[in-house]
């Protein structure tokens, strides 16, 4: 379900007369990236779902698994970088290793610490479907040319510093 919440530039300059700071193309902006965002997130999550049946937090779990490689990582820096808890990493290694798509084994250094790897199952299935993913997303992005993408990128990155 597609929320629509922005204000009009009318509706945004009749705030700023009570709070001269805001910037109405500020705030109209932020909320067009948020939806652009949204729209383009819902369509390859939907993709992933329906064809792999993979939620966006399994995918983003087995993309740093596949990153990783065969040295894998420690279960708590997996998390970090999916953005979720230890607890809800738990939950989706415990799925992914009944599935055979990861391993869990001991640490070298430390043998009361875990590292996670893909298995061979589990590399072959992201060979498979990492290049129609990527094709999706480069197709999204084709309604700017690649000089705008590069723009976008630079402005991005600037929004996020």
């Amino acid at each position: 379900m597609k929320r629509e919440m922005v204000p009009t530039f009318a509706e945004l300059e009749r705030h700023k007369k009570l709070v001269p700071e805001i910037n109405p193309a500020a705030v109209i902006a932020m909320l067009g990236i948020k939806t652009a965002s949204e729209d383009i997130q819902q369509s390859i999550l939907d993709v992933l779902q329906r064809d792999y049946q993979l939620s966006e937090g399994k995918f983003c779990a087995l993309v740093v698994l596949h990153q990783y490689g065969k040295e894998g990582i420690a279960p708590s820096l997996l998390a970090a970088k999916v953005g979720v808890t230890r607890a809800t990493i738990s939950n989706m290694l415990q799925r992914m290793e009944r599935d055979g798509m990861i391993n869990i084994r001991p640490a070298a250094q430390d043998g009361r610490a875990k590292v996670v790897s893909l298995t061979k199952k589990g590399f072959d299935f992201m060979e498979e479907i990492l290049p129609p993913h990527y094709l999706r997303v480069s197709k999204l992005m084709e309604k700017l040319t690649e000089a705008e993408q590069k723009e976008l990128i630079m402005l991005l990155e600037k929004l996020s510093a």
